[in-house]
């Protein structure tokens, strides 16, 4: 039943975002986020820095997160609340930190992986840290 109800919230969403402005619209990856399946999950290169763009819009559960190529951080959560800031790499070079909240992050090709702290390790990540880049 959840596959069919998370699904449909998202198109909901997208649907209620029509004719609004363009950072609104980046949930469109909301459903790719919400769905994934362990199949689906992007690993994690061996240097993320060196291959993979981290700019661009990221989407999980209705919330947004916005990296610029000059450094910014938007986050919208999914109540429309907005946090700014500034990302930077671990010097690991496969992790990043949002200044704004602290919050650290593995770089896939194509998705990033919220993780429980600096010091979390980066096997054995699943669905729900997840948020995909949106397309």
């Amino acid at each position: 039943m959840r596959k069919f109800i998370l699904p449909v919230m998202a198109l909901a969403l997208v649907a209620g975002c029509k004719g609004k402005a363009p950072e609104a619209v980046a949930s469109d990856a909301v459903d790719t986020a919400t769905t994934a399946s362990a199949a689906e999950m992007p690993a994690l290169p061996a240097d993320p820095k060196g291959t993979v763009t981290v700019a661009g819009s990221y989407a999980s559960n209705g919330a947004v997160l916005v990296l610029g190529a000059d450094d910014s951080a938007t986050m919208t959560d999914a109540a429309g609340k907005v946090t700014k800031g500034k990302w930077a790499w671990y010097s690991d070079g496969k992790r990043i930190l949002l200044t704004a909240d602290k919050s650290v992050w593995a770089v896939a090709d194509g998705a990033l992986y919220k993780l429980a702290s600096k010091d979390a390790p980066l096997t054995g990540l699943t669905a729900d840290q997840i948020w995909a880049k949106a397309k």
